[in-house]
């Protein structure tokens, strides 16, 4: 059968590709792709493979439509997000080498730095071409190999039930752009430039009323509450291990307890397009995390261990009743429970902490503790 996939080879040099990051032409995160996962020292190494004249594979950018006025177009990285993150954090100066950041270094070295030449492959294909999505998995069979969420959080984009998901953990801000996706951009006499919209921000699919809704409900309690308390470690943020551990909550309001991730994708495909308890569900979860960020729990305290905590916000979202007490007096009945934990719960909170029946027995036990 005859490709139809249309692409060219060409080199561009760092200079141009930090301008179209730092002007939002050039979009690393656009909404089939990962989070950023590579650690410092992973981003040490291939800066140095740069300024030692070293090559490195390719990139790979798709183009979205032309903009008949500016006549520019907007882009977005299928492979080399994790190499263009790290090249721009060099040369923003959030990066150093051998102790030196970029503008510590000789400006022959700078200027050698950013006339780099990187092999780009570009594709032509609209932002909302199925294939996109097909050919960044195939792309991204390799170290850093997709995890289930992150290949679910690219097939179900434009989900509104992931959507939520995505609203509740934080991965959607009341802001158009977030800052760390611009760079520093700014006009020749110091004043803010307008940053034009990139069509790959989100998924085209996405309407602009539920986008409006859902910037709206972002930043909410319990984004803040993961975000701020030690539930998570950053590499899980990094690997969206709270987005899979969000859906499963809104799954279990919505239905109970079920064996592992298993009601995940049959929610994600009934409530694709529309998501009738979404208000319900957002108002819940948020409640419950304010309640129990208000119980002032310390970090070491075992409420914060991601299957207790998993079973507590559960718990408290699905029996609005139990949240009619104060938060301080919930608290005591937790602490004093975990100072003499039953041996039963302890084991269901150690091991096959997803399986049904450990979720059922912990629920069961929590709602017992907190309505007496």
């Amino acid at each position: 059968m005859q490709n139809e996939l249309k692409y060219t080879v060409r080199s561009r040099e760092i200079v141009d590709l930090v301008t179209a990051m730092r002007s939002a032409r050039l979009t690393l995160s656009p909404y089939f792709q990962r989070n950023l996962v590579w650690r410092d020292s992973h981003k040490r190494e291939f800066i140095d493979t740069i300024l030692k004249g070293y090559p490195f594979p390719q990139i790979f950018l798709t183009r979205g439509p032309i903009d008949l006025d500016s006549m520019e177009a907007s882009q977005a990285v299928v492979d080399g997000q994790q190499r263009l993150n790290a090249i721009r954090d060099f040369v923003d100066g959030k990066l150093d080498i051998e102790g030196k950041t970029f503008k510590e270094l000789p400006a022959k070295q700078r200027e050698d730095f950013l006339k780099y030449e990187v092999a780009v492959i570009d594709f032509d294909l609209d932002v909302g071409d199925e294939r996109l999505k097909d050919v960044f998995h195939r792309l991204n069979r390799t170290y850093y190999a997709l995890s289930a969420i992150e290949k679910l959080a690219s097939e179900y984009s434009a989900s509104e039930f992931m959507l939520v998901a995505r609203v509740l953990c934080g991965e959607i801000l009341k802001s158009a752009q977030e800052e760390d996706e611009l760079g520093e951009v700014g006009s020749e006499d110091g004043t803010a430039e307008t940053i034009p919209s990139n069509l790959f921000s989100r998924d085209p699919g996405v309407d602009d009323d539920t986008w409006s809704w859902l910037v709206e409900h972002a930043e909410g309690n319990y984004a803040e509450l993961i975000k701020t308390r030690p539930v998570f470690t950053k590499f899980e943020f990094d690997r969206k291990v709270p987005l899979m551990f969000t859906l499963n909550i809104m799954c279990t309001f919505l239905a109970g307890y079920y064996q592992r991730n298993d009601r995940v994708r049959k929610f994600l495909d009934e409530r694709a397009t529309h998501f009738p308890e979404r208000e319900e569900v957002i108002f819940a979860v948020n409640e419950s995390a304010r309640y129990i960020s208000s119980m002032n729990f310390p970090d070491d305290a075992m409420w914060w261990n991601k299957a207790n905590f998993f079973s507590l916000i559960c718990e408290l979202a699905r029996a609005p009743s139990l949240r009619e007490q104060p938060a301080s007096t919930a608290a005591a009945k937790l602490m004093a429970f975990s100072r003499v934990v039953p041996g039963e719960y302890a084991l269901a909170a150690r091991e096959g902490v997803g399986r049904k029946a450990q979720r059922d027995l912990r629920g069961t036990k929590l709602r017992a503790l907190l309505s007496s």
